[in-house]
């Protein structure tokens, strides 16, 4: 393991090491521009980042009600708070600015994985999940039908479309095969 870890230290160069608290730290966003008091302010962030505990780093997420106690007020006042449409929406933005503010260390990871630097083997996934974010490869087939003559009206059944989709599909692998020749 030790190997490993001196392997990729090589190929990679030295990042500053942050304080686990500081790295933890979510995102907050400004509490101007919710119509909250600073004590429902305070407790959305502990629900927030209580919420967000990671339970592989050994932490465990705690019981409302010792939240309640640490803040000094009673379980059902956060209760009654946590239904608040306001406490809900500085809740809901806290989160999606932490997200945000990880996506350049899940992409690097993503390269990592990509790379083969972590498990030491290529992750074919990773790399599909690279292309398409980049916006160069999809997995998914885009099939769109069109009518020839606007001005007539046609039903058309889920099973006419999956045959003219199997027919499609056929005429693209017929194309391919006979340039592949």
């Amino acid at each position: 393991m030790t190997n490993e870890i001196k392997a990729i230290e090589e190929q990679y160069e030295p990042a500053e090491i942050l304080e686990s608290e500081s790295f933890m730290q979510p995102t907050l966003p400004d509490a101007d521009n919710y119509d909250l008091k600073p004590h429902q302010i305070k407790a959305a962030q502990a629900v927030m980042i209580n919420d967000m505990t990671f339970k592989k780093r050994g932490s465990k997420r705690k019981p409302y009600k010792q939240i309640a106690t640490e803040l000094g007020i009673d379980e059902d006042t956060l209760i009654r708070y946590r239904a608040m449409p306001e406490f809900q929406r500085y809740v809901r933005d806290s989160v999606q600015m932490s997200a945000g503010s990880a996506i350049p260390m899940a992409i690097t990871r993503l390269h990592q994985l990509a790379d083969g630097s972590i498990t030491g083997t290529p992750s074919i996934r990773a790399i599909e999940m690279l292309l398409e974010m980049a916006g160069v490869y999809s997995k998914s087939t885009k099939h769109e039908v069109s009518v020839q003559q606007p001005m007539l009206q046609a039903q058309v059944t889920d099973d006419d479309i999956a045959r003219i989709i199997a027919k499609a599909d056929a005429d693209v692998i017929e194309m391919t095969d006979d340039t592949n020749e």
